[in-house]
C-alpha cells in the first residue's frame, strides 16, 4: 500500500519529516540510505502510528516492521542485547560493564541506531542527542555502581631513633627535663603514701 496522505483523522498535522509519510516510507525502504535520515524517517513514522487511521496503519506496519531499515534496526538491537546480557545472576557493576562493552563493540551505524532508540535506558529519560551522549550515559551508569574506594588512611613514618626507643633500646633522643611544680610534688607524695 502506498501512502500519499499526510493527514490523519481529525485533520492531524503532517509528520515531522520533509515530504511527509510518503518520503519517510521511501527512506526506510531504501536499502542503501543514510542511517541518520532513515532514523529520522523511522521516528517520524513511529510517532505517526498513534494517530493514524486503520488504513494508514497497514502501510505504516510494513515500513516499521518489514522495511529494509526496520530489519537493520532489528539486527542492531538484537546484536546489542545479546552482547550486553550479563547472565541471570549478574550483580552490579557487571550488567553496566557489559552494556558499555556491547555498545563499544557495535558498528558506527548500529551505535547510532541503538542510541536513537535508547536501548537499555529507563524511561522517561530524554532521547540522547548523539552516540556520544548515549555512551556518556552508559559510562555514568557504570560509574554510579562502581564500588567506592576506601578512604585514605593516615600513616606515620618513624625515624630510626624513634624505632629504637620503641624497641626498648638506647635512644638518641634526650629526655625532656620535667620542671617540678607544687602540684607535681603533692601528687608524687600521695602516690608514695598509697604504695606503702
Amino acid at each position: 500500500m502506498k501512502l500519499t496522505s499526510i493527514q490523519g483523522p481529525g485533520g492531524q498535522a503532517p509528520i515531522a519529516f520533509p515530504g511527509g509519510v510518503a518520503a519517510a516510507t521511501a527512506a526506510v525502504n531504501d536499502p542503501g540510505g543514510d542511517v541518520g535520515r532513515q532514523l529520522d524517517a523511522y521516528h517520524a513514522l513511529s510517532s505517526r502510528w498513534a494517530g493514524a487511521s486503520h488504513a494508514e496503519r497497514a502501510g505504516l506496519t510494513q515500513a516499521l516492521t518489514d522495511s529494509p531499515f526496520a530489519r537493520t534496526i532489528q539486527t542492531a538491537v538484537n546484536t546489542f542485547t545479546k552482547a550486553a546480557w550479563p547472565g541471570a545472576d549478574a550483580a552490579p557493576p557487571a550488567p553496566q560493564q557489559k552494556m558499555l562493552q556491547a555498545f563499544d563493540g557495535l558498528s558506527a551505524d548500529h551505535q547510532q541506531i541503538v542510541a536513537s532508540l535508547q536501548v537499555g535506558i529507563q524511561a522517561p529519560a530524554p532521547r540522547p542527542a548523539s552516540v556520544e551522549d548515549y555512551r556518556a550515559r552508559l559510562q555514568a551508569d557504570l560509574d554510579a555502581v562502581q564500588p567506592k574506594a576506601p578512604a585514605p588512611r593516615d600513616t606515620v613514618t618513624l625515624s630510626d631513633e624513634a624505632k629504637a626507643w620503641l624497641a626498648g633500646g638506647p635512644s638518641a633522643i634526650p629526655a625532656a627535663p620535667v620542671a617540678a611544680s607544687p602540684e607535681m610534688a603533692r601528687a608524687i607524695s600521695a602516690y608514695a603514701k598509697a604504695a606503702r
